[in-house]
């Protein structure tokens, strides 16, 4: 399941990607998107830019990133759901890093307007 439609910006320690769940998806009751969704978009926005950041390295590389797993989610708050079908902006950066250990924050916006925020720990 890929969510993430576009890497619009990626650096050493953050990205910007946006994604649009469609209203078909299992993510979307009701026409809105579930909080658990909103969640695995912050995860596959660093998947992206882990997989960028690979590619750069070695362009030749046929291999992504090595697999992740999310250990953890604090402080996500939902302030509101998105519909279906609305483009949604996720931008992610590194907080800290500790061995395959790796703390991010990330925000959800619709247009200009903040829709959810929190922060992920990840094993990679």
């Amino acid at each position: 399941m890929r969510w993430v439609d576009q890497l619009v910006r990626c650096d050493d320690t953050g990205a910007t990607v946006t994604a649009c769940p469609h209203e078909a998806a299992w993510s979307v009751h009701d026409g809105r998107v579930l909080e658990t969704a909103l969640v695995e978009c912050l995860a596959q926005a660093v998947a992206a830019a882990a997989g960028h950041r690979a590619r750069q390295r070695d362009p030749a590389s046929q291999e992504g990133p090595a697999a992740g797993m999310l250990v953890a989610v604090s402080g996500f708050r939902v302030l509101q759901r998105p519909r279906a079908d609305e483009t949604l902006r996720i931008e992610v950066r590194e907080l800290r890093r500790l061995g395959p250990m790796l703390q991010v924050a990330g925000t959800i916006y619709r247009g200009d307007q903040e829709i959810a925020a929190g922060e992920l720990t990840l094993h990679v």
